[in-house]
């Protein structure tokens, strides 16, 4: 799990030594039906994790990993050493009597998703020496993809060409010294890439920072438009005053106009329930809800005399046409300049190469038999926080298949929401991953629900 430090002894990475038991006794399986050297199954074994398993327990959690891996073909392999202060090297391999071992680390922002995403991929052949070949030999990426360009040379989305246009910025930890300095501009940064995917989806709220998205947002007098919440004007003169409290609600009219008041405002309501508009203050930031966006605009509705509608930025209103009373255009659209905004399960998806909605099942239910009536947001951030990123790993499978001289199978441990049958089955045919397992409930119902119910997942 990204950001947590828990090493073999966490709940998802302690499961390793389940994965060297269950191949072990599938390999002891296959001997007994009469296979030898490279024809015992699983000839291969492919393992993820995060980079700080190379210093978990001062190096040790991952020279432990090393030295089971190896034991599966060669019982009674030497200890691997320890590194110099407990650094492992970014790259290496093993070889042996017919076996060999490699890994690497693979960063997913340069396989073609804008992602900083880096993680161990670890490679075992237990019937030959393919291992490295597969890892390191790699003279183009599917595509052809070139690097990233450097870090702040544009902004994600060309965000100075125009409206319509999206800009993505890093939010840095909330305690970090970036964000404690004086500067205001200090640990908020333009980026092309996205920080690497959490459990809460990038929340910049969150106390390690995260990712959020600045973008143009245009509704209508009733709320229509393209984004999520309803606009509520108010105003800002009245909201503030003791003596005269306004209470705004979605669909209310604008206000009328005075001499030497304040320019009408927009509220984008959060959706938190309380949540309230207050002067210099926004409701209380959370990890589940777009922010609260506050802004100047022109009076928004319709049934207000022409010279305070407007419909654009310049401040030009669109041509009216007769509907309702007095005339009134219910078309009649005002042009926010911005809104801030997390990153949605969509915008995740696609960050980890998944095909769109892949997380969005609608209605499942867990082992308990509990229906869940739909697919949360919650639940799809954290399952795509745990997930892999596609296309590094589509390279490596594409490479490990090319060892095979027909289709091949293959089984997937502690899965997570199908990512490693999602590439297997685009080389191999459907059916080709015989099976999967998870421990956690939504990534097992998402597995079921995009691949056919015949199988064990």
């Amino acid at each position: 799990m990204a950001g947590k430090r828990a090493g073999l002894a966490g709940e998802r990475s302690g499961l390793f030594m389940e994965q060297i038991r269950i191949i072990k006794e599938m390999r002891e399986a296959d001997v007994r039906r009469g296979r030898t050297g490279k024809f015992i199954r699983p000839r291969f074994m492919v393992w993820e994790n995060v980079v700080g398993a190379f210093s978990s327990n001062k190096g040790g959690d991952f020279r432990a990993v090393l030295e089971e891996t190896i034991r599966i073909a060669e019982p009674d392999a030497p200890d691997v050493p320890l590194p110099a202060k407990g650094k492992w090297p970014l790259a290496d391999c093993w070889y042996g009597d017919g076996w060999s071992v490699a890994y690497r680390v693979l960063d997913a922002q340069f396989w073609g998703v804008p992602q900083r995403r880096r993680r161990i991929a670890l490679v075992a052949d237990f019937g030959g020496h393919a291992a490295p070949e597969i890892l390191f030999v790699r003279e183009s990426v599917c595509g052809d993809t070139a690097p990233g360009r450097p870090e702040g040379e544009e902004n994600a989305a060309g965000a100075g060409s125009g409206a319509g246009q999206a800009s993505a910025y890093r939010i840095g930890a909330y305690y970090s010294a970036a964000m404690l300095s004086n500067n205001p501009k200090a640990g908020i940064i333009p980026v092309e890439k996205s920080n690497t995917l959490d459990c809460n989806g990038g929340a910049p709220t969150s106390q390690q920072g995260g990712v959020c998205i600045v973008q143009p947002a245009v509704y209508d007098a009733r709320g229509s438009g393209d984004g999520k919440s309803e606009p509520i004007p108010f105003d800002t003169t009245q909201i503030t005053s003791p003596k005269n409290w306004s209470r705004p609600k979605n669909g209310d009219p604008c206000h009328p106009l005075a001499a030497g008041a304040h320019p009408p405002a927009i509220v984008m309501a959060t959706g938190q329930a309380g949540a309230e508009i207050t002067q210099d203050a926004c409701p209380t930031l959370n990890c589940n809800h777009e922010q609260p966006i506050v802004a100047n605009a022109g009076c928004l509705t319709p049934w207000d005399i022409q010279s305070r509608r407007i419909a654009g930025a310049d401040g030009t209103s669109q041509t009216l046409y007769s509907k309702g009373k007095s005339g009134g255009a219910e078309s009649q659209t005002v042009f926010a300049e911005s809104v801030v905004r997390r990153l949605t399960p969509l915008e995740c998806e696609r960050l980890q190469g998944y095909p769109d909605g892949w997380t969005d099942i609608g209605p499942w239910t867990d082992g308990t038999g509990k229906l869940h009536k739909e697919s949360s947001d919650s639940a799809r951030y954290k399952a795509l926080g745990n997930s892999i990123a596609i296309p590094p790993w589509a390279w490596v499978l594409k490479r490990l298949c090319a060892c095979y001289e027909r289709d091949a199978t293959m089984a997937s441990l502690f899965d997570g929401i199908g990512g490693f049958p999602l590439i297997w089955e685009r080389m191999n045919g459907p059916g080709s991953c015989l099976w999967a397992s998870e421990i956690e409930e939504f990534p097992i119902a998402v597995t079921k629900a995009r691949f056919d119910g015949k199988r064990r997942w």
